[in-house]
């Protein structure tokens, strides 16, 4: 009995220590190369593209958050690799707030090209994301 207890509470604070957002493994996206990574040319259309479809509205402008989180920091809700990126633009990850109307209107390259513009604002620490 005492045993059974102490799985169910190790179970529970799992679940209430688990940090909001892990996606489990089998949902994890690919990892995948962004093919824009570093072209300039993807880039400045990746900075058109960000405002055209109104990501300015939640991540600010400059990336800097309002009603959505900051793209400038190292705090990914959902994971910092370029193919979970594109999968929460996508709309693809259970529990994700951000519409998924977003990701249903943009061709796949233009999503990688917005990605590529994203990495040019990101002001934290590279060592603590895993692109």
């Amino acid at each position: 009995m005492r045993q059974r207890r102490w799985i169910l509470v190790a179970l529970v604070a799992g679940l209430i220590l688990r940090q909001p957002g892990n996606v489990p493994a089998q949902d994890q996206a690919v990892k995948k190369l962004n093919p824009f990574t570093g072209n300039p040319e993807a880039i400045t259309e990746g900075k058109r593209l960000f405002s055209l479809y109104g990501c300015p509205g939640c991540h600010g402008k400059e990336g800097g958050g309002g009603m959505g989180r900051p793209l400038l920091d190292d705090e990914w809700q959902f994971g910092s690799d370029d193919g979970t990126l594109f999968k929460l633009i996508r709309g693809e990850i259970p529990g994700q707030t951000m519409p998924d109307v977003f990701g249903k209107a943009m061709k796949d390259e233009e999503i990688w090209q917005v990605i590529a513009f994203i990495r040019t604002l990101y002001k934290g620490d590279p060592s603590r994301i895993n692109w």
